[in-house]
């Protein structure tokens, strides 16, 4: 008997972790080759390796392997190649598989790792099994299809490429693979991924998903069902939603209601998180009602431009609803109180640094106040972008970047993994590239996590003030004047962007107080300019200024924004005020738009779940609460 072996080592868990994935990926692709006669009655599985042990340990304790195969993205890959490489040096006739979206459709990774025999190329399920039955009866590969691989005699061969047309394959979860993982590990919190659908339809340039080139195929209902069941009765903590658009079919609420109904009988699963469909809002915004219901997701709906600039959206095959359609579905979100987050892509061939900036001012215009998330633009290998004729032709440039993960202290990642970012194309300078980066860091902090929201909000809507160039001016303010407390926030960040731009290794923002974590540049400068509130308007209050602001809207301005902001040692303020400028914000907040109206008032702002420790803080309101909506008092009441 062949021993068998499979690799999926989790994003972030180590030896010792409280918290770890199931080998999903590598479940299916080993349950699914042993639906083979011929696969079961030569091969043996051996186990599942999926936390990111030393990598001695692991080839200390294997049983004379002879196939192992290996789940790469871009988090796991380095840590692949060395414990390829080391199972290769002890057990030389070992036979080594790597697959998954890592991998190039090419023979580079063959020609780069001697160690790697066997790529395996798009979906997984049909090409193990049949690679597995080969192996087991000694025959040749030639006919395995969708694998790269060496030939005997010298060379290389590629293998036809074969569609995989139904996901008629068996579930890890309840065929019972991950049962002895589950057993073995009572000390881990395990998290799930749930794939409901497989494929997209669309063809976006940054993205690998639709150019698989399969149609979306459905797994059963009732398999999905099950799977939730397994999830509940399995007590899994957190679901990653595999689907490229869930939502975009009917029964995709039905899903939802199923879910909500779990955790409602049982608790489990604790939290769930979905890729949203792009097209099918209304569906979302149903489900999104749903898991809102029993608390399950705490991002809510994504509303995804990627970018605003039509040329933009040209070059990477991708074409928006109308600004307009999004303003009315956010109106429609933030009157129902249910949570949306938007995403841009900084990189993109064809923006520039206005079209960016104006990109982020117009996601304000619409309604989007509080969490908007932009992406590095990753050059994938599989993507369209990742070709080389596409890079020629925008003039694209990459840096290779440690991925460094917020909210950890990264001992896992003992073996860095790596990024390829994009940081300069023929519309974007490296220079202009670090400016859009440390843009948006600051934006998100004083509009998103809204330290000076209300300023800006005022300056656009009473003098036309545009957003971009509001929050653009303040960061020529702190270029102006270095030495201020908040300028040297701006520039770490800048610093940080710049090395980033250079292929320097990522360096660490830590908060003293909240001890060993590494946060994200925008939680950084938030949770900085909170623990010195004072100096924080101290020093931004000249520039605002320089906007000339009625004198007795400004101080009401800067009362309401000191008093409101949530701190961990402020339970309750009580201000007084000439405006009326907290239902005008609320107003502005569903795009009810109107003057601000004078109106001599008290009001009583209190935390109603103050959080009295740095650390707590930190964790459940700048990352849990995603700051963005928890970032003011949320108990507002006139006296």
């Amino acid at each position: 008997m062949k021993n068998i072996y499979f690799v999926q080592v989790d994003v972030s868990a180590s030896s010792g972790t409280q918290n770890a994935y199931l080998p999903y990926t590598a479940g299916i692709l080993a349950a699914s080759a042993f639906t083979s006669e011929t696969v079961k009655n030569n091969c043996e599985f051996k186990d599942f390796i999926f936390l990111r042990e030393d990598v001695n340990d692991v080839v200390d304790r294997l049983d004379n392997p002879d196939f192992v195969g290996f789940s790469c993205y871009c988090w796991s890959t380095e840590y692949n190649k060395l414990l390829a490489k080391n199972i290769k040096e002890k057990y030389p006739d070992c036979l080594v598989v790597f697959g998954g979206h890592d991998i190039p459709d090419n023979f580079s990774m063959l020609e780069d790792f001697d160690y790697i025999d066997i790529l395996c190329h798009g979906e997984g399920e049909d090409t193990v099994k049949h690679l597995l039955e080969a192996f087991s009866e000694g025959r040749s590969f030639d006919d395995v299809c969708n694998i790269s691989f060496r030939k005997p005699e010298g060379g290389f061969l590629r293998t036809e490429t074969k569609l995989q047309e139904t996901l008629d394959y068996p579930s890890p979860y309840l065929e019972g693979w991950f049962d002895k993982i589950v057993e073995a590990h009572p000390e881990i919190t395990f998290n799930a991924i749930l794939e409901t659908s497989r494929g997209c339809p669309n063809q976006c340039a940054y993205c690998d998903w639709g150019l698989l080139k399969a149609k979306t195929r459905l797994f059963p209902l009732e398999r999905v069902r099950a799977e939730i069941r397994w999830m509940s009765d399995h007590k899994i903590a957190f679901v990653w939603g595999a689907d490229a658009n869930f939502g975009m079919f009917k029964r995709d609420l039905e899903i939802a209601n199923e879910l909500a109904r779990v955790k409602e009988e049982t608790g489990y699963p604790e939290r769930m998180r979905m890729n949203y469909a792009k097209n099918n809002f209304e569906n979302v915004f149903e489900i999104v009602k749903v898991f809102k219901r029993c608390e399950f997701d705490r991002i809510g709906a994504t509303l995804s431009f990627q970018s605003m600039s039509p040329e933009v959206l040209k070059n990477i095959g991708r074409k928006n609803t109308s600004l307009d359609f999004y303003k009315n579905l956010l109106t429609t979100y933030n009157k129902a109180n249910m949570k949306t987050y938007s995403e841009l892509i900084l990189g993109l061939p064809g923006e520039t640094y206005e079209s960016f900036i104006e990109g982020v001012g117009k996601l304000f215009e619409i309604g989007q106040h509080f969490v908007f998330e932009v992406y590095g633009c990753i050059l994938l290998p599989n993507a369209t972008m990742g070709q080389k004729d596409y890079v020629e032709k925008f003039g694209i440039k990459t840096v290779r970047s440690e991925i460094i993960r917020p909210h950890f202290n990264n001992e896992a990642f003992s073996v860095p993994e790596y990024n390829n970012i994009v940081v300069e194309t023929n519309s974007m300078s490296r220079e202009m590239w670090v400016r859009a980066t440390a843009f948006y860091y600051m934006t998100k902090a004083l509009h998103g996590n809204g330290l000076i929201r209300a300023f800006g909000i005022y300056l656009h809507n009473e003098m036309g003030v545009p957003y971009e160039k509001f929050y653009d001016g303040a960061l020529d303010y702190f270029e102006n004047n270095p030495d201020l407390f908040v300028s040297k926030l701006y520039f770490d960040i800048k610093r940080h962007a710049d090395e980033l731009s250079l292929g320097i290794t990522n360096r660490k923002l830590m908060f003293e107080p909240c001890g060993e974590i590494v946060w994200d540049d925008h939680e950084y400068v938030v949770l900085n300019s909170i623990a010195q509130l004072d100096k924080f308007y101290e020093e931004i209050i000249p520039y605002l200024e320089t906007y000339d602001i009625p004198e007795d809207i400004f101080e009401d301005l800067i009362n309401y924004q000191k008093n409101i902001i949530r701190t961990p040692f402020s339970e309750e303020n009580t201000v007084s005020l000439k405006y009326d400028i907290h239902n005008y914000l609320k107003d502005v907040y569903v795009n009810n738009i109107h003057p601000l109206q004078k109106k001599e008032h008290t009001l009583v702002m209190r935390d109603s779940n103050l959080v009295a420790d740095w650390k707590d803080f930190g964790k459940f309101v700048i990352w849990y609460g995603r700051m963005g909506w928890s970032s003011y008092k949320d108990d507002v009441k006139e006296i």
